[in-house]
């Protein structure tokens, strides 16, 4: 059977007219920001349902670690919960909570890997923050991927016979006979071998 937990950091007390929490919620004090990441280290993981944080508006910047929720995931079972609620005396009014900056809970939300749900304003100027721990993703299939080519193939037929080969081939003799039938390529020049000869005598001396 699961359960909550409730986290009191700092000074934070609840009212006298508080509602008593359920017998299966179980109050934990965080006295500082460095007892906060361990404070629910005697738990088994994955053993609550939901966690809340209770705190006083005067100390969210002081006791308030961003880096420490990531360490209260673990515990939660998924789908479940953490709501942080920060509570404004009458002392603090209105101005005071104006000029806060509440990104410092929603940034702590991002880094812990949960999903912001929802932001109430409460009648005192509070406010409380909840975010959900997401379900496990699906398991991978482990069957082998198959991939579809179309039943439709294509043949290829490759031709090797040379000898069709030789017909798409080109004569050199036959092209240069043809040519020189039609006029197209002049035949090379007769050379007279006997009188080249007899000039290079002449040119000798």
């Amino acid at each position: 059977m699961t359960s909550a937990a409730a986290i009191h950091i700092g000074s934070y007390a609840p009212a006298a007219d508080t509602a008593p929490v359920g017998s299966s919620v179980t109050v934990i004090q965080a006295p500082t920001k460095e007892s906060l990441p361990n404070c629910l280290s005697n738990m088994k993981s994955e053993a609550l349902s939901s966690i809340s944080i209770h705190l006083q508006y005067d100390e969210l910047l002081t006791h308030y670690d961003s880096l420490a929720l990531a360490s209260l995931v673990p515990y939660l079972i998924l789908n479940g919960s953490i709501s942080v609620h920060v509570v404004m005396s009458a002392a603090n009014g209105a101005a005071s909570n104006n000029s806060m900056d509440w990104g410092i809970i929603m940034t702590s939300f991002v880094l812990a890997g949960l999903k912001t749900q929802s932001e109430q304003r409460q009648k005192d100027g509070g406010r409380v923050f909840t975010a959900q721990k997401a379900a496990a993703p699906p398991p991978a299939s482990s069957a082998p991927m198959r991939l579809n080519l179309g039943a439709k193939k294509s043949k290829v037929t490759l031709n090797l016979n040379d000898d069709d080969d030789d017909d798409d081939q080109i004569d050199e003799d036959d092209l240069l006979l043809n040519s020189v039938n039609t006029g197209m390529l002049a035949p090379p020049p007769t050379i007279d071998m006997e009188a080249r000869a007899k000039a290079a005598a002449d040119d000798c001396g």
